[in-house]
């Protein structure tokens, strides 16, 4: 109400204003050097007020400007930031696709309207990969690790460069950036113990592993065999450098946490002293992984025995701990035979043969009938059998299918670690030229008598 009462009261006196000047127009000169202006009175008030309007009115686009700095130039940003990430995505589409020259030319857009964001150095790293250009990749990659907010990832593209190009001191180096800069992530810790294993730094790899591994993960089947073929690999070093006593602690240590590994409970047995530590080992190799070299490695705990003697020595630590298995069997009816105990031997053997048969077992019961009794007609027909009988077990590697007679933790072919297992062959890996030899001179042999 009383607003209205103002602004009333304004238009009067505005209203009065103009009249009186209507009756009164007067007359104004206004002279500036040699020009003169003659103009009324009413004509010089309405400039004075457009004067005045004009300046009211810059004055407010001043504050206005002033008060939001950027604004126009940030409308011309946001378009630009939308066109930039617009190519970052159809750029990481691309990379996913495979689409190596859709992502180069997302990876180009992006570089021009975001040109040093995180996001246009990670894509145009991804692009140079894709595209196969290394180079471009590590430029881009380096210009990652110049930053603080891009540096671990930059880090991460550079060790993958570094193992694409097979250096692997390089890769090591960058990894324990990366683990000083973010101690404890997860993918740096596996990165470092798989570089640590494949350079044969098994010192190193056993402290990442202790780091990372503790707790529940420590107890696990996985991590306690990684630190057993790793305690095992020590143990090699140290018997090859005459620490003896070293590489007994890191066997027992490798054959304690995996029973069930063949070549650490071999290296335990062959540094074990006579007692009760060393029967208790013997039986807990045998229980846990019956195998032909643990055998040996008995066998090799008493040098000069007899073949008897060894046979009843046999029967007393092997042959009652699995009866049934198809090594104990093997191993005892090798040991008859060696001991001239034809009838123990046949036993054994045949048991064997039930059990699993195998082309190892019809060889050692053609050398029985032959031995003991003369018989090269039944062992010839034994060792045609063994040409049909499957594959005696080797170590198999899980990766490349390569056989070998005695474990290593590299596979010789591919370098898988730890990749080798125990097991039987398919036929169709086997050599059939090789076979076939043998055959031959198994059953010429007797012959040429």
């Amino acid at each position: 109400m009383i607003r209205s009462i103002y602004l009333f009261a304004l238009i009067a006196l505005l209203a009065l204003g103009a009249v009186w000047l209507a009756d009164n127009p007067g007359a104004v000169t206004l002279r500036w050097d040699n020009y003169v202006v003659e103009t009324t009175v009413v004509v010089l008030v309405l400039a004075t007020a457009l004067l005045a309007l004009s300046l009211l009115v810059l004055l407010q686009i001043f504050f206005w400007l002033k008060s939001r700095p950027g604004k126009l130039g940030g409308a011309f940003s946001a378009r630009r930031r939308g066109k930039g990430l617009e190519a970052i995505s159809n750029g990481m589409v691309a990379i996913a696709a495979g689409d190596a020259e859709e992502a180069r030319k997302a990876a180009v857009a992006a570089e021009k309207h975001l040109k040093g964001e995180p996001l246009t150095l990670l894509l145009a790293a991804q692009a140079a990969e894709l595209n196969e250009d290394d180079r471009a990749a590590q430029i881009y990659y380096d210009r990652m690790t110049e930053r603080k907010d891009t540096e671990f990832l930059g880090l991460r593209g550079l060790i993958a460069r570094a193992k694409a190009e097979n250096n692997l001191p390089l890769a090591i180096e960058q990894t324990l950036k990366a683990d000083s800069l973010k101690p404890g992530t997860e993918w740096v810790q596996k990165e470092l113990l798989e570089l640590y294993l494949t350079v044969r730094d098994y010192m190193s790899a056993e402290g990442v592993l202790n780091r990372t591994a503790r707790g529940k993960a420590a107890k696990s089947g996985k991590v306690k065999r990684l630190k057993a073929v790793i305690a095992y690999q020590l143990a090699l070093e140290k018997e090859q450098a005459g620490e003896k006593d070293a590489a007994a602690g890191y066997a027992q240590k490798a054959h304690d946490l995996a029973p069930d590994f063949v070549p650490a409970s071999i290296l335990a047995i062959r540094h074990s002293v006579p007692g009760r530590k060393q029967d208790r080992l013997l039986n807990e190799a045998w229980r846990h992984a019956p195998h032909p070299d643990i055998a040996e490695a008995i066998q090799a705990l008493v040098p000069g025995e007899s073949p008897k003697d060894w046979y009843l020595r046999a029967k007393r630590l092997i042959a009652p701990l699995k009866p049934e298995n198809r090594e104990t069997l093997i191993v005892m009816g090798k040991a008859a035979l060696a001991a001239q105990e034809w009838g123990e031997a046949r036993k054994f053997l045949s048991k064997a043969a039930e059990v699993d048969p195998s082309s190892s077992i019809y060889r050692l019961l053609a050398d029985l009938e032959e031995t003991a009794n003369a018989d090269a007609a039944a062992a010839r027909n034994w060792i045609i059998k063994s040409a049909e009988a499957p594959q005696d077990p080797l170590w198999i590697c899980s990766s490349c299918g390569r056989q070998d007679r005695h474990w290593t933790a590299h596979c010789p072919t591919c370098e898988t670690f730890d990749g080798q297992s125990w097991r039987k062959a398919d036929r169709a890996e086997e050599e059939p030229e090789v076979i076939s030899a043998e055959i031959v001179k198994e059953i010429e042999a007797p012959a040429a008598e």
